[in-house]
């Protein structure tokens, strides 16, 4: 008798299981096909390479990244608050000059092939009383995009486009450069925010 009980019970254990398949099938076969199989998204699948090193100052330095101004600057380096693009790192200055002032920050020795097109491009932001802040992009000494940066509370602002890497022509790589100028200024100067920045390649 009891060996039947555990047939039986065996049996009603095998057929709800039967049935719970039958429906789960049913309404994947009803499902559209995009829901049923998601399919991957290229956009997020495909590999890029930024060929920039420290291209966010997340190391929390500098280095490679060379720096050379004009005029008086108070302030310059890698600093770390809650005004960045991403992350936790970027590169800050302040000039106190009331005159034309520069700051150019560069990486050389890029390895980039020779012929690759690329997305050269920085993020910046800016705040001063007066004036603009001139902002212009390059690699290789060619242009990737210009920008001015006005009066006001500093917003982020992407700078740059697709350009084609020529090397610096010695084997020594590619170069690439932003430079923020300033004809005059307020006599509390001007400041200028850098981060995210790339020379990138899908």
């Amino acid at each position: 008798m009891m060996k039947l009980i555990k047939s039986l019970s065996t049996i009603s254990i095998l057929f709800t299981t039967w049935i719970i398949l039958s429906c789960l099938t049913s309404i994947a076969a009803a499902l559209p096909a995009s829901l049923a199989t998601p399919k991957a998204d290229p956009l997020f699948h495909k590999a890029c390479s930024n060929y920039l090193t420290n291209p966010s100052f997340e190391s929390g330095v500098t280095t490679p990244w060379l720096t050379i101004v004009t005029s008086a600057w108070s302030t310059r380096g890698v600093f770390k608050n809650w005004f960045t693009h991403s992350g936790t790192y970027h590169y800050y200055a302040r000039s106190n000059s009331t005159v034309e002032s520069t700051l150019t920050l560069s990486q050389s020795n890029i390895n980039v092939p020779v012929g690759t097109m690329v997305d050269c491009f920085a993020w910046v932001a800016g705040k001063r009383s007066d004036g603009v802040t001139n902002i212009e992009v390059y690699l290789d000494g060619a242009r990737c995009g210009a920008t001015t940066l006005g009066v006001g509370d500093p917003q982020w602002k992407r700078v740059g486009s697709k350009v084609r890497a020529n090397g610096a022509g010695n084997g020594m790589g590619s170069t690439m450069a932003i430079v923020a100028t300033s004809k005059s200024a307020g006599r509390n100067g001007w400041e200028v925010w850098v981060d995210d920045v790339g020379v990138v390649n899908c």
